[in-house]
């Protein structure tokens, strides 16, 4: 029974000290490669092997995150954590910040713009 015990214990110890586990989706859609997302899964794949993550980071190409506008974009799990208008420097920041340190960057968090609001034209003669 004490075996039994330590052994669970020892599950527990290691299910709290084990590194967090991440996939990283880069969005490969008709929108994000002409801003330049392809030229970034050489700079995620290095930065991630540099800081000695490849084993803990699957780093996945995929299609449209519906996020266009603000492209290039990129998913982290868990969360889902979304990062927009990503650059080679964002790319070494996240993976310093969030996926070696655990602190999602929010400088890079995607950010719908407002919405304008519906309303008349500048200059309408239409009256209410």
């Amino acid at each position: 029974m004490q075996l039994v015990v330590k052994l669970f214990d020892k599950l527990a110890d290691d299910a709290v000290e084990a590194p967090a586990t991440y996939r990283v989706h880069l969005c490969f859609g008709p929108n994000c490669r002409p801003r330049g997302s392809r030229s970034l899964l050489p700079v995620l794949e290095a930065a991630v092997a540099r800081a000695g993550l490849c084993d803990r980071v699957d780093i996945t190409a995929v299609s449209c995150r519906a996020r266009c506008d603000y492209g290039p974009s990129m998913n982290v799990y868990p969360g889902p954590v979304f990062y927009n208008h990503l650059t080679p420097e964002a790319i070494e920041e996240i993976v310093r910040e969030h996926l070696a340190g655990g602190r999602p960057v929010v400088r890079w968090f995607f950010r719908p713009e407002p919405s304008k609001p519906a309303g008349r034209k500048r200059g309408s003669s239409a009256r209410w």
